[in-house]
């Protein structure tokens, strides 16, 4: 595969996501979920104007920070969105999609031989992982208030 190629795939990735969080709201009722699943489709925006405007020149200097891994979603059962009955719903659905994504880059770049593409796919991976810490900080906040 070549770059062109990693780059449709991916950017055909981000509609997808995108897609699915427009969707879910169509589930939903409670206005703190319809706030979080509108910023997660915002941000896969983000993330297909990055790749469609990709550039080696700045890709390679570019530093992504270190993000936590909390590892909460791994212990949690995923959901189909029509399933979602609540904003921890919303919350484990996205929390499980994050990690996908964040896989779906961690492939990617183990299957390219161009460092300015894998650079690319890691700067990705790391966007994802920062979505879905966010989420599990979300999601633990929620979880120990209730209880």
């Amino acid at each position: 595969m070549n770059v062109k190629e990693l780059i449709e795939k991916a950017v055909m990735h981000e509609d997808k996501s995108q897609k699915f969080y427009l969707d879910a709201l169509k589930h939903v009722t409670d206005p703190a979920a319809k706030v979080w699943l509108k910023e997660l489709a915002a941000e896969e925006v983000k993330h297909k104007e990055m790749l469609l405007n990709f550039d080696t020149s700045k890709v390679m200097s570019f530093k992504p920070g270190e993000t936590q891994d909390l590892h909460i979603s791994e212990f949690l059962v995923d959901k189909d969105v029509s399933e979602i009955k609540d904003f921890q719903d919303v919350l484990i659905i996205a929390m499980k999609k994050e990690q996908k994504s964040y896989n779906f880059y961690v492939s990617m770049s183990q299957s390219t031989d161009s460092m300015e593409m894998r650079k690319m796919c890691r700067i990705l991976a790391q966007e994802e992982l920062k979505h879905k810490h966010k989420l599990e900080v979300a999601y633990d906040d929620m979880v120990f208030s209730e209880n």
